[in-house]
């Protein structure tokens, strides 16, 4: 099964990547949102896509493309939840 891991390069996007190869059973992809994010992954034969989530839903969803299952481990960055008071 091919699984779309979106925010891959986080602590928890990292151990799930990591166990979903070492069990033999799924194809992890991981959704990163920089290049140099890629490398680490590419490393262990991980498919690795490049789309930043404040971009277009179009990117988003071509990269779900060819996937079985989408996990969301992505978290947000920045003053996302901080108002202007």
């Amino acid at each position: 099964m091919n699984v779309l891991i979106i925010g891959a390069n986080g602590q928890i996007g990292q151990h799930l990547v990591r166990k979903l190869k070492e069990s033999g059973e799924h194809n992890p992809i991981a959704m990163v949102r920089k290049k140099g994010q890629t490398p680490k992954f590419e490393e262990q034969g991980v498919k690795t896509v490049l789309v930043d989530l404040e971009g277009s839903i179009d990117n988003i969803t071509n990269a779900a493309k060819g996937a079985d299952a989408v996990v969301f481990t992505a978290a947000a960055k920045g003053n996302v939840f901080i108002s202007d008071r």
